[in-house]
């Protein structure tokens, strides 16, 4: 769901996540030993993620509609600095809920913890979004979430399990109030704590 907040006049728009979204949590954790050695942890964006950042996402079905500049109804033009603000944030996580847990992190580890940011939504326009389309207002809302697929590799490559995490937020009251990626760095936590919970099974 969108709320628009433009001069003198408010408009609902009320927009169904695709149906890659109907599922609003969920976990999955492949990974079947617990973790003892130390680990190396890689945060990458989806090359999805990655093109969304000057673009609108290729799939039309993932657009909801929008119009070609409207990248907040259509999940796009988010801007290169705040995906790399988001992904440091989502690293932070890691690493405070992993040593919560007793996880070491090293750069020189040799089993790796490949993390991927697959798709975020934003609860507020961002400023790339607000600047490609200026009648839009930082005062609109919506639902947002991410989702975040891991891979746990062995030194040789191999992957030891995986580990996924699905977060929409689906109450368009929850997300009146709060920061532009809100249910976004929601997800990173729980993420970050269902994994370091999940690594020391």
């Amino acid at each position: 769901m969108r709320v628009f907040l433009l001069p003198l006049i408010i408009i609902f728009s009320l927009i169904s996540f695709s149906s890659s979204h109907a599922a609003n949590k969920k976990f999955i954790n492949t990974v079947n030993s617990s973790i003892i050695s130390p680990i190396k942890l890689e945060v990458n964006l989806s090359e999805e993620m990655l093109y969304r950042a000057q673009n609108l996402p290729k799939k039309l079905s993932d657009r909801n509609g929008a119009r070609l500049n409207s990248g907040f109804s259509g999940n796009g033009f988010y801007g290169d600095k705040e995906l790399k603000k988001l992904i440091s944030k989502l690293e932070v996580n890691i690493k405070n809920e992993f040593s919560k847990y007793d996880i070491k992190i090293s750069d020189n580890a040799e089993t790796v913890l490949n993390v991927t940011l697959v798709n975020a939504i934003p609860n507020r326009p961002t400023f790339s979004q607000l600047a490609k389309e200026p009648n839009l207002s930082h005062q609109s809302f919506a639902t947002g979430g991410a989702e975040i697929h891991a891979e746990l590799l062995s030194p040789d490559g191999k992957v030891i399990g995986n580990l996924n995490y699905k977060n929409y937020e689906t109450d368009i009251k929850n997300s009146r109030y709060g920061s532009t990626w809100k249910d976004s760095k929601k997800a990173f936590y729980w993420f970050a704590v269902k994994s370091a919970k999940a690594l020391k099974q």
